[in-house]
């Protein structure tokens, strides 16, 4: 008797965890429950659209660790309940994903794009530079690069590779792209506005919709702390002035525009 009363006991209890417990928590732990927030609606939107939207948040946005998921599932579990008795209140946004979230599916640091087009040396990156996943992989599941995608985009790359922190030059990072011919003359620079006709020069600077406005507000190689008095001189061999200044500048020490190879058909860059 003492032994079926200890059972009966056993089984009531197991029937109040799973009650109270077990599948309260499996709800709370669905990425569905967020739905319930809404500062986490569009969150959970953009989730369930793109490549990760098999992987629960808690994947990504909890440490990998007993401890970090345990603690996780009694926070929601008690989320579960507090929105049955506060269902206004909001539920605090999750952590950023670590590189070890991460790393827990992508065991294998991949060093090429799928179709073998990018080099992406990640050891490299991650293992020796330390950097975080998500510097790179910032579009990657909640929204989308300004080019509509959730790859990085190559504006976040030159971030780092700008000719100094690392290389900028295309075959860096690119297997079958290199600058073309023309553009390793030595006065590229120069000439480069008369050549744009009937040239698809986006297909490689189209990373940004600004890239001609980007690069002509950096100040020239040419520009050295002496230009103001060489630049005389340079304008004798070629002018194109108007590429960047306003007439204002010029009149500002000459007092008017002046005429020494002035070339009409030069725009100011916009």
């Amino acid at each position: 008797m003492a032994g079926r009363r200890t059972y009966k006991r056993l089984g009531i209890v197991a029937v109040a965890l799973i009650v109270v417990a077990v599948i309260p928590g499996y709800f709370a732990l669905r990425p569905s429950f967020l739905t319930h927030y809404p500062n986490l609606r569009t969150a959970h939107t953009t989730w369930s659209t793109s490549t990760h939207k098999d992987v629960v948040c808690q994947q990504c946005h909890v440490p990998p660790t007993v401890i970090a998921q345990t603690s996780y599932a009694a926070r929601m579990l008690g989320q579960f309940y507090l929105s049955l008795v506060m269902p206004s209140k909001l539920i605090a946004t999750f952590d950023k994903p670590t590189n070890a979230a991460c790393q827990d599916c992508h065991v294998t640091l991949v060093k090429a794009a799928p179709k073998g087009d990018l080099l992406i040396p990640h050891q490299a990156h991650v293992g020796v530079l330390k950097l975080e996943c998500i510097q790179c992989h910032a579009y990657l599941v909640h929204e989308k690069s300004p080019e509509g995608k959730h790859t990085p985009p190559m504006a976040a790359c030159l971030k780092c590779h700008d000719g100094v922190q690392a290389k900028n030059a295309c075959v860096t990072c690119h297997t079958a792209k290199a600058a073309p011919e023309s553009h390793k003359a030595a006065d590229w620079v120069i000439v480069h506005p008369q050549k744009q006709a009937g040239a698809d020069c986006a297909k490689c600077h189209g990373w940004t919709k600004d890239w001609c406005a980007d690069c002509h507000s950096r100040r020239p190689p040419s520009h050295t702390a002496d230009w103001r008095t060489k630049h005389a001189i340079a304008v004798k061999v070629r002018r194109n002035c108007e590429a960047c200044h306003v007439a204002s500048d010029c009149i500002r020490c000459h007092g008017d525009v002046p005429q020494l190879n002035f070339d009409p058909t030069v725009r100011l860059a916009k």
